[in-house]
């Protein structure tokens, strides 16, 4: 690996990925590093491979991708060769919401909700492979970053297994970085990003600071299920199919939506998402399994797969939630440090989430000089 780069971006997710794939486009000889924590590209959208039967794979954060009526025509070129190779496909109608008399309706939205096949990692993979040299993009998973420092105009970043990395210019794709709560995730005793700089030196950098210190976050647990029988499987029509909990049962319940994905060899996996506000409770897998049969009990489909569901894997996750207000463009690159933010906590006019991240990216490159 080498140890300089033009940029190096923070995080691999899907704001990080839009972003080289759009500089590698524009300038197509710039060195790119992108680093990430995990194992793999996709960030929240990341794919996870089962440990103990590696068959199977899961999306246990984000599982679908909504756009609104009027993307960009930048966005556009990204996600329609995608959409016209299947890569990502419409599934508004795949849908429901489960309300607490256990009734099932379409989710009604003017929005198109889109999921990447066979799994959400293939969404990233497919915008980093839109580069132009995709040579000039490099990865490094399962670092962390230790230290920021700038230093005769260049960043350097010193990551956990002690290597020295430096760049030109520093890209953030995820507000964790610049966030009070990645001292305990992280386990530093200091911010690496306020490390790097002298209070007043950099109003941009001061700026986006001051305003992401403010940010809140979602305690989250997923429960992943696993349904060997391949005759319940097979009676079950849908490919790919998400149900949404009304408020009433996520106030009750804490249930948040249920993910039925199925799997290269036949058999199925459940992602139960639950959401907390405040501690992070355990739930016993037998009260799940009740709970699940006492709300499906109207759907004879649902009730086999939930009788045959086995528990095989639980995480535990925090997400982000969206600054109120976000932060303006004005803040996403500083020509002073050559430092430069992307993601859904900006401001990008009437677009939000995915398209928010996607939009902010793009907009990034196009402030490059």
């Amino acid at each position: 690996m080498n140890n300089f780069y033009d940029f190096i971006v923070i995080g691999a997710g899907i704001s990080a990925c839009t972003f080289a794939s759009f500089l590698n486009k524009r300038f197509s000889d710039v060195s790119i590093l992108i680093v990430e924590q995990g194992r793999r590209l996709g960030g929240r959208s990341t794919t996870r491979q089962s440990r103990n039967n590696i068959m199977l794979q899961y999306d246990h954060g984000l599982p679908s991708i909504r756009f609104s009526q009027h993307i960009s025509e930048d966005i556009q070129t990204l996600i329609l060769p995608l959409i016209n190779s299947k890569v990502l496909v419409d599934i508004s109608k795949d849908i429901l919401l489960m309300n607490e008399f256990g009734i099932l309706n379409n989710s009604r939205t003017n929005d198109k909700i889109y999921r990447s096949l066979p799994f959400m990692i293939n969404f990233c993979e497919e915008i980093i492979n839109q580069s132009i040299n995709p040579k000039k993009i490099n990865f490094l998973f399962q670092t962390l970053i230790k230290s920021i420092q700038r230093i005769n105009d260049l960043w350097e970043l010193q990551v956990n297994n002690g290597s020295l990395i430096k760049s030109k210019n520093l890209i953030l794709s995820s507000s964790l970085i610049a966030h009070p709560r990645c001292l305990e995730i992280l386990n530093m005793k200091s911010l690496p990003l306020s490390d790097a700089f002298v209070l007043g030196k950099d109003k941009v950098v001061d700026s986006v600071l001051s305003e992401t210190s403010k940010l809140t976050y979602m305690k989250r647990k997923t429960y992943i299920f696993h349904v060997k029988n391949l005759g319940v499987v097979q009676n079950f029509k849908h490919k790919y199919l998400q149900v949404l909990f009304s408020n009433l049962i996520r106030d009750d319940l804490n249930f948040e939506r249920i993910i039925f994905h199925r799997q290269s060899d036949g058999s199925m996996i459940l992602v139960l998402h639950c959401s907390y506000i405040n501690n992070l409770l355990e739930i016993d897998n037998r009260k799940i399994t009740h709970y699940l049969l006492s709300l499906f009990f109207k759907h004879r489909i649902f009730i086999d797969l939930f009788l045959q569901a086995r528990l095989i894997d639980t995480m535990d996750w925090r997400a982000s939630q969206p600054l109120k207000p976000l932060l303006p463009k004005e803040l996403q690159w500083s020509p002073i440090s050559k430092i430069g933010f992307c993601g859904d906590w900006f401001d990008m006019n009437t677009c939000e989430g995915v398209e928010s991240a996607m939009y902010s990216s793009i907009r990034l490159v196009q402030l490059l000089n």
